[in-house]
């Protein structure tokens, strides 16, 4: 299967999520506040129920009247992105506040990200930091390398490229992809730890894997001039072909792409796109999934 091709939901599948949603309906008509938010998610993700964001606002709202911390955070993702309802900052800053005041990381981390970008309200790059923090203490792997990123800058806190990889290390063993590149670079610059070309390219190498675009033209260089690695010139051209699958490559790396094309006899050429074509499709099946992008991808997809 190419790795582009859609898995369509059988038939015993579909059956199998409208029973659960039906089940579920009846427990959140009787106020079950678990179950409120499980029709949401239904609706919202087109799961035992026609895709439907205003009725996925309807049961978010009521649980998160009701205090749920989750329904709070997602009421606000459908503020902030304009799902089901018009998009008003204010309102999702509202929203994510409270879901963050009853501890609920994601929310916590999302009020963080609304300081910082001031969206809804004044950008505060210490207020910002405050809340990412209190979520990448919780384990949020994404707060984490956002709390990463502001101490590499000194936004919010000072700048101290040390407790920047710490944190990026911290997102990075969560497969946090993002991170492992940024992990790489600190060891690639000696930033904030001692140079070591061996250890860039272990993080680079995960990276790749995981579909970051840098990291999969580091990665390329590093295998082009024996960095971390046996110099190949197959898997140089290999990473960079990856790599430009997701954007163009520029400059430089646009120039020694083309000069392994010369360099490179047609037929391993053939070969190697063969193998990248393979190389991708793993790359692709190792991707998590995110829910919520997933149910704006299908709605989307949906639309005429």
């Amino acid at each position: 299967m190419q790795a582009n091709q859609k898995t369509p939901m059988t038939t015993n599948n579909k059956d199998m999520y409208h029973a659960f949603a039906i089940s579920a309906l009846q427990e959140a008509e009787h106020g079950n506040v678990n179950a409120e938010c499980t029709i949401a998610d239904c609706y919202m993700l087109g799961r035992g129920f026609e895709q439907n964001f205003p009725k996925a606002v309807l049961w978010y709202r009521k649980a998160a009247i009701a205090g749920n911390a989750y329904a709070q955070r997602r009421l606000g993702d459908m503020y902030a992105n304009s799902l089901g309802i018009k998009q008003n900052y204010e309102e999702a800053l509202k929203w994510y506040r409270l879901g963050a005041n009853n501890a609920d990381t994601g929310a916590r981390f999302r009020l963080g990200l609304m300081y910082h970008i001031g969206h809804g309200i004044d950008k505060d790059y210490t207020e910002a930091f405050r809340w990412k923090l209190m979520a990448a203490e919780q384990g949020y792997f994404a707060a984490q390398f956002s709390v990463g990123l502001s101490c590499a800058n000194g936004l919010g806190t000072k700048q101290d490229s040390a407790a920047a990889l710490e944190w990026f290390y911290r997102a990075a063993e969560q497969n946090h992809a993002m991170a492992q590149y940024s992990v790489g670079l600190a060891y690639e610059h000696g930033d904030g730890v001692a140079q070591d070309i061996n250890e860039a390219f272990k993080w680079y190498k995960r990276a790749a894997y995981n579909d970051d675009y840098l990291a999969q033209v580091n990665l390329a260089v590093m295998y082009l001039n024996g960095l971390g690695a046996p110099k190949s010139d197959a898997q140089a051209y290999m990473w960079f072909s990856v790599a430009a699958s997701q954007q163009d490559l520029l400059g430089l790396n646009k120039e020694q792409y083309k000069s392994l094309n010369h360099t490179i006899s047609p037929e391993r050429i053939k070969f190697l796109d063969e193998q990248v074509t393979t190389l991708r499709y793993h790359i692709a099946m190792r991707k998590p999934v995110n829910l919520f992008s997933m149910a704006i991808k299908k709605a989307e997809n949906a639309k005429p």
